[in-house]
Parts: C-alpha cells; structure tokens; sequence
C-alpha cells in the first residue's frame, strides 16, 4: 500500500478587506443529475469498520447533488493565503489559495467534500420519524455534517464573526443520509492564519434526547477534500520520526470497495501535494491514524470536478447523547519540505500522558460503561459481563522515550491484576506476547501502579498504541476509578 520516496486568488472574490462576505453564482456541475459511480464523501470504509452492511461500491449510486443556493462566502486573507467559507453551505471551508499558487485548491462537487466536520455514532440505521436514510448510506447510522445532506439540503449558519483575524461560525448541520432532517447537534468553528498556517478548532454540542450508549466510531477530524491535481499522498510512516527520514507516498486503489487507505502517520502529519511536492499539510498533534487517497483517475484543477483527493485524520470516541467534543487540527500550505518542517517544530515529543480530569482522552471501552460526560477528576468504569478493556488512540512513540507506564488509579473490583498490551508498527495487533501483568490492591484506594515496559523483549522500535485487561472473574457492577495513564523516561519509579 506504501512506497518509499528520497494555485493566484480567484478575481472575483478578491478584496481589500479581510471580512467581505461576497455574494457569487452558485455553480451546478453537469454531472449532479446524473447517475455516477459514489463520488462523494461517504465511502464504505465506514460501513468497512462498523460492519454494518455489505453492499458493493455500486457505479448507479446517484450522484449527491448541489445545492441551488447562491453561496455567500466570507474570508480570512493575510496577504499570504485566502480562506474562504461558505455561509450558504454550513461555513464549510470552500476556499483555500495561496500568494504564490493562485487557483483554489479544494473541492466542492456536491455537499460531501469541502474541509468539513463529520461525526458517527448509532443507531444503525438512523430515522427519524417516518424519514427513513438513503439506502446507500443507511450504514453510517447518525451522520450530521457540516456542508448539508446526501439530498443536496445545506445546513444552516446560525451564527458567524469576522474580524478580520478570526472567522467565527455556528452551524446547524444536516444529517447526511436523511432528507432535510437537521442533526441534533451544534457545530462550531474557529479559523485564524499565522503565514502560510491555517489554525481550526472545531466543536460539536450535542443534544441527542436518545440517551443509548452506542459503540465507538471512528471520527473524521475533519474530512479534507481536495482538487485532484494535489495527487499524491505523502507522510512520514517509519520508525524513526523527527529525524528527517525518507517520506512514504501512501497509495489507493479507489476502485476497491474501501477506496482509502488507512495508515499510521508517525509524525503526526500528512499533505496532498502536486507533482512539484506542493500542496496542503494536515497535522493532528494528539492523534496518528490517517484515511486518505485520491478519486477517479483524472487529474483536475477544478474544484467542482468528480474526481478529488482526501485525507482526515481519525479517532474512535465513544459520542454521547450530550457530548461537547472539541478538537484542533492545523494546516499549512506550502512545499511538503516546509510542511514536514512546521509540523515537527509543532509536535509534542515528550512521554505521552493521558489525565482524565473532563474527558476520556480519546480512550474507548469495551465490556464496561463510565459515568458520562464530562467527567469530574477521574474516569469511572463499572464493569460488563465480560472482561473489561481499555484501549488508547493511536499514537507514536520509541520505546527508548516511554521504558515505563505509570497508572494512577482506585479498584473496587476483586480483579488481582490487570495486563497491559501494546502495538508496535511492524506488528500492529495486540497480543499476550506484547504484554505484562500488573498486580492490583482491589480497595478502591488511589494508588499509582508501574509497568516497567522495557524489561519485555517486545517492547521495541515504535510503539503505536496501548490496551489494558482486567484479569479475574468480571462482576457486573464492579468498578474502577482511574486519574491518568501517563508514560515516562524515568524507569527507576518502578523500583521505588
């Protein structure tokens, strides 16, 4: 899937004043009303990872029109690139160019692309009332985006700043595979540019009255839609990151049912680029899984042609009925030597440590439940039927950094250890030959328990990602509270 490897601003929306919203034709391309293979956003690789269905990627899937609705777009300009957002479709990011590459760079074929929020959870299917979802998109269950629905309905500005330095924008979004049905959820979007960097941090409020707790899905954080001249795929996906080793450029065949690949981003970045190595950089600074790939085999400057390239960075979360999830993702345009460069000058390198004082971290459950959101100091866990298991997002670290694992936590439950897993690159599943057993007080008194990761042989090269079991026979009602799980450089706490 990986190899190894050693646009000037549109006149018409132009002005001399950073806050101008202008009122342009909408455009309508041809191809809207026409059956084509599924261009647009939603690809299978989510009915992939939730297994839900198993329906072909079929090519008489209609199109996801646009909508009629003149756009009115507002824009950040700081004399380096142009932002530009769509008032008409969400706020969604519609517009991006920069001094020296006029031509906007991203894709605006239906209501699916766009640099856009995305969000999943269930049920599956999701209706409401006697609106029942597309069939081709019954799948992904609840689906509220930010540009509008797979019926070309747009999702509402309720709200919008710009003072020139900062775009300010709430939505009220649409659910994706229902026809005119708003998410019961609030999007919110801030947007500023420090030279050639796009900073975003996005919000989304829930107000769900179905309070079930649903499975984990995987997020888009956002989606990022581009113009498929920006073809190739590029990240860092080795073992060694911050140390200026080769890129990989990640490759898809978006004729497969999945059309994207999924893979690891070491360095917690990843651009679309044109054949020069210029293009538009994503980072995600508390995260390392990536989907990405290009669409159709033409290679287009159009914004509103079928064919695009894309990339998200993800997490799995747990998305609760009331939710307040907030992220930030940034951005740089610009040749991919100069965004590796303000990417790694961006990133964390110090031991990974999770407190969950409000929220879970970006952690996921499985056999067991927790008091909700937000949290109040500590993650309490009560446990299922079967044995209860945490698991962390992807992240990246040399085990030389990170020897030992500090858990600062209260049992109550009668389980006399707990095991600690973890993935490395070169072997990305967890099993009990990457694991080691922690012994546990079950008093309920907060302790702080040590692993000592580097007495295993297999703990080596580049770790991606962390579980932990609770051993013994499960109670249900049983629990845990647990104030953080940190890493550290300091093996000698184990022995202290």
């Amino acid at each position: 899937m990986t190899a190894h490897v050693t646009p000037a601003f549109v006149a018409a929306t132009r002005s001399n004043s950073a806050t101008e919203e202008t009122e342009l034709p909408a455009p309508r391309p041809a191809y809207s009303q026409m059956k084509q293979p599924r261009t647009n956003r939603k690809t299978l690789w989510y009915l992939v990872i939730v297994t839900l269905v198993a329906r072909p990627y079929a090519a008489s899937v209609l199109a996801a029109p646009s909508t009629n609705a003149p756009s009115q777009m507002t824009f950040l300009d700081n004399g380096e690139l142009r932002v530009g957002m769509d008032l008409s479709l969400g706020g969604a990011v519609t517009f991006i160019a920069s001094r020296d590459h006029p031509g906007n760079i991203i894709n605006s074929a239906d209501l699916g692309r766009q640099i856009q929020m995305s969000h999943y959870s269930g049920p599956w299917p999701f209706e409401v009332g006697d609106k029942k979802p597309n069939k081709a998109w019954a799948g992904l269950g609840w689906n509220p985006i930010q540009t509008g629905d797979c019926y070309g309905n747009p999702s509402k500005v309720v709200e919008r700043r710009n003072d020139g330095r900062e775009i300010y924008i709430k939505c009220a979004p649409m659910q994706w595979p229902l026809n005119n049905v708003p998410g019961d959820c609030v999007f919110e979007t801030w947007t500023s540019l420090d030279g050639p960097v796009i900073h975003m941090r996005f919000r989304c409020t829930n107000q769900r009255a179905d309070k079930a707790a649903y499975r984990p899905c995987p997020q888009e954080l956002p989606a990022v839609y581009t113009i498929s001249r920006l073809d190739r795929l590029m990240s860092y996906t080795g073992d060694q990151p911050f140390t200026g080793a080769a890129l990989t450029r990640v490759t898809n065949d978006w004729r497969q049912p999945w059309p994207w690949t999924r893979f690891v981003a070491t360095e917690g970045w990843a651009a679309l680029v044109d054949e020069h190595g210029w293009g538009l950089g994503v980072f995600k600074e508390d995260g390392a899984e990536f989907h990405g790939g290009v669409y159709g085999d033409a290679r287009s400057d159009d914004p509103k042609h079928s064919s695009t390239s894309y990339l998200a960075p993800i997490h799995r979360e747990t998305f609760d009925y009331n939710i307040v999830y907030e992220h930030r993702t940034e951005f740089v345009v610009g040749q991919i030597t100069e965004i590796r460069k303000r990417f790694n000058d961006m990133a964390t390198r110090t031991p990974r440590a999770w407190r969950f004082a409000r929220d879970r971290q970006h952690w996921t459950l499985q056999n067991a439940t927790d008091q909700g959101l937000p949290l109040d100091g500590e993650w309490r866990i009560s446990w299922g039927s079967g044995t209860p298991r945490l698991e962390s997002p992807t992240r990246c670290w040399r085990v030389e950094t990170a020897p030992l694992l500090e858990l600062r936590m209260g049992c109550m439950a009668p389980s006399p250890s707990a095991r600690v897993f973890w993935k490395r690159l070169d072997d990305d599943q967890f099993d009990e030959k990457k694991s080691l057993t922690v012994k546990l007080i079950p008093d309920g008194v907060l302790r702080r328990y040590y692993a000592d990761l580097a007495s295993s042989p297999e703990y080596r090269g580049l770790i991606t990602g962390l579980a932990i079991e609770f051993l013994g026979q499960p109670r249900p009602g049983d629990s845990l509270g647990i104030r953080s799980i940190m890493l550290s450089a300091d093996r000698g706490e184990a022995v202290r």
